[in-house]
């Protein structure tokens, strides 16, 4: 019998919101959570009605993904690319501690004494940092990110030199929507260790609309495919 590796599987979406082509990316996010997937979002929003839009569907996708969201200024996504996939892990080794905890214990860590409870999250920092993490990164490529994509170019790349700086192994794949010529989405990178900064001019080329939902759904057909190559692959999200 194969021992299962402990693995947690994020997607980051960062987008200015107001997805307009293919399937609810609401919908395909809380299937994408169903298969132990956390969806995160950054939403890099402008201001006025397509802003507030843009917002309210950004902490919808993020909320039916099981993940975080925020909200920045273009300026400030390298720092928040870095800080969310860093706390969705927590949250996500947090959520299953405290699940061992009340099988084992019949209580959650924040119901422990305090020493017990420091102890815990003690084990938590260390799995953060030593587990494994499979990240598929989808940028918005639409016409409206035009101004942003090189401040989305520079924040993938200082997530990448934060996740090799991990002692557990990181792959990242990225993706862009919509993608090349008439499709929804283009893998720019398929999952490997860092992140080819070479790939990254393909996201120089902002057009069309936004396809949202399609490229969640990419996304985790990518886990599907990374599935098929690890014996005694499952669904869970900490496990593979």
């Amino acid at each position: 019998m194969v021992e299962k590796e402990a693995v947690i599987r994020q997607i980051l979406v960062i987008t200015d919101g107001c997805s307009n082509v293919g399937e609810d990316p609401v919908g395909i996010a809380a299937k994408a959570k169903r298969k132990g997937i956390v969806v995160n979002v950054i939403g890099v929003i402008d201001k006025g009605a397509a802003g507030r839009e843009g917002h309210t569907e950004a902490m919808s996708i993020a909320d039916a993904g099981g993940g975080m969201c925020r909200i920045v200024h273009a300026t400030e996504l390298s720092a928040t690319a870095q800080m969310v996939t860093h706390q969705t892990m927590q949250m996500t080794l947090a959520q299953v501690v405290n699940k061992e905890l009340m099988q084992t214990l019949g209580k959650t860590s924040e119901e422990l004494p305090p020493t017990d409870r420091a102890r815990v999250m003690q084990v938590v920092d260390k799995l953060e940092e030593e587990i494994k993490l499979e990240l598929v990164v989808a940028i918005d490529n639409s016409a409206s990110m035009r101004d942003k994509l090189s401040m989305v170019r520079e924040a993938l790349s200082d997530l990448a030199l934060s996740l090799q700086a991990r002692s557990g192994p990181a792959e990242v794949a990225v993706l862009i929507f919509p993608g090349s010529s008439d499709e929804m989405t283009t893998l720019v990178q398929p999952f490997q260790s860092g992140v080819d900064a070479g790939a990254l001019g393909n996201l120089l080329s902002a057009r069309g609309g936004t396809p949202t939902g399609p490229a969640i759904e990419a996304a985790t057909l990518l886990f599907d495919d990374e599935r098929d190559r690890v014996p005694g692959a499952s669904d869970e999200a900490m496990y593979s």
